[in-house]
């Protein structure tokens, strides 16, 4: 119900963003926490993230993104399980990725994944024991706080299996 709250008041335009510079190892680090709140034991977090890498934006929505993206990791994981969140500057941008070793999203599938209530056909292939939940709202959410900011978001399959995820917004300047 709140993703859903969110995706309509993002798209009336009824939250303001505080675009600031910010610290996306910082964000990153604080997201993996987060998401170690609800993980299984045996899924292991990695993450390569300069503290000096900074983000023009939103830190509390782009926190959002990049804990809707580390939960669908964990969910999709197997276990024992390894999660991977890394952050790299490329001319003018900071590039954002996420990485599990699930089962990877169906080719057909790698941009209807953003689309709301969208869920694949891919639900039996939740990790044994995971949380099978959410409603199709996350990605789509994440999508539209990433344009907002003037980034993009896209999925890619990892071979030999699993989910890439790749976000770029813009960097920020002190």
């Amino acid at each position: 119900m709140t993703q859903l709250l969110d995706l309509s008041r993002l798209e009336a335009g009824e939250q303001p963003f505080d675009i600031r510079p910010f610290a996306i190892g910082e964000l990153m680090h604080s997201a993996a926490r987060e998401a170690r709140l609800h993980a299984p034991e045996n899924v292991v977090f990695s993450i390569d993230a300069p503290g000096e890498l900074l983000v023009e934006g939103d830190a509390e929505r782009i926190h959002q993104v990049v804990v809707n993206l580390v939960e669908n990791a964990v969910r999709y994981s197997p276990r024992p399980g390894h999660v991977e969140l890394r952050a790299t500057g490329v001319d003018g941008h900071v590039v954002l990725e996420v990485d599990d070793e699930g089962p990877g999203i169906a080719e057909a599938d790698l941009e209807r994944v953003f689309e709301r209530f969208y869920r694949g056909d891919g639900r039996e292939r939740v990790a044994e024991g995971a949380d099978r939940g959410g409603a199709g709202l996350g990605l789509a959410i994440a999508r539209w706080i990433v344009d907002l900011h003037g980034g993009a978001i896209r999925a890619e399959r990892r071979e030999p299996h699993g989910s890439h995820m790749v976000v770029t917004l813009p960097r920020g300047r002190v």
